[in-house]
């Protein structure tokens, strides 16, 4: 049985809502958590392939493959990845900041914005789980991601809020790669026919969140706190999901710079499954 691990955000939410029906077809089955539970399992092979954060497969590269054609991404504001601060970014030198403890590629992406974009030095991050209001409290900012960070930003919950996609894009001109469709190598052996079937229903599922976002949205649970309006907003106009060749190069944009912060090791290659 293929297993595929689902991160239990809103951005993945039109996909899997078009892919769960189809997946028992082809002998799959979804697990669900959050980013670094999945990237856990992920490594450790009880599950064989995940949108899995970006930084991850730094860490992995030798033992995944990229499906190409697929990521999470934006080109600007991505709304779902901010940072909510008590002061003007500019002003955070030396400061002690707060990340979610779901976090890992934005984690990184906003220590390099830091540096590369504010100018920064001397800044800490720590992981935090306190509520967003007792987080503000003990730091002067916090970084959250995923519907944390979409509540956060509809509730006005602190006086200044930047996008990370919004700051990246400002930074380098290009879009930003937030996950990758990854595929252990190792547990995905011997079941080559199932991992192709599935690139084409993903690819398939992605082409249609455009053209199907209104009709996907009033089924969608999220659609109770967000809006069947705003979560369809939400995927047509924030959230990209072809890794097409712009994005690719915001991702080795991001592996450079990552890489020049000491964040990384290396630059890794580009592993892809092969068609």
């Amino acid at each position: 049985m293929l297993r595929v691990g689902r991160i239990d955000y809103a951005n993945c939410t039109p996909l899997f809502m078009q892919l769960e029906s189809a997946l028992p077809a082809i002998d799959a089955e979804v697990v669900h958590g959050v980013p670094a539970e999945l990237n856990d399992l992920l490594a450790r092979g009880k599950i064989d392939l995940c949108i899995s954060s970006s930084i991850e497969f730094c860490r992995h590269a030798a033992e995944y493959l990229i499906l190409p054609g697929n990521c999470i991404g934006s080109c600007g504001a991505v709304k779902s990845v901010l940072l909510l601060t008590d002061r003007p970014a500019e002003q955070l030198g030396g400061a002690q900041l707060l990340v979610s403890s779901e976090s890992a590629t934005s984690v990184v992406l906003l220590q390099i914005l830091l540096a590369e974009r504010w100018g920064l030095s001397g800044c800490t991050v720590e992981r935090s789980s306190l509520p967003v209001s007792e987080a503000l409290q003990q730091a002067p900012g916090l970084l959250l991601i995923g519907d944390k960070a979409l509540q956060a930003a509809a509730a006005a919950s602190a006086p200044y809020c930047y996008d990370l996609g919004e700051e990246w894009l400002r930074l380098t001109g290009l879009p930003f790669v937030y996950a990758l469709w990854l595929l252990n190598r190792h547990s995905g052996s011997g079941k080559e026919d199932a991992v192709r079937q599935f690139c084409r229903l993903l690819a398939q599922a992605r082409d249609r969140i455009v053209p199907d976002a209104e009709l996907l949205a009033a089924r969608a649970p999220e659609a109770g706190w967000i809006g069947a309006a705003s979560l369809a907003d939400y995927w047509r106009n924030a959230i990209t999901y072809t890794l097409d060749d712009q994005h690719l190069a915001g991702l080795s944009c991001y592996y450079t710079l990552a890489a020049k912060r000491g964040l990384i090791p290396a630059v890794p290659p580009l592993n892809f499954l092969q068609p």
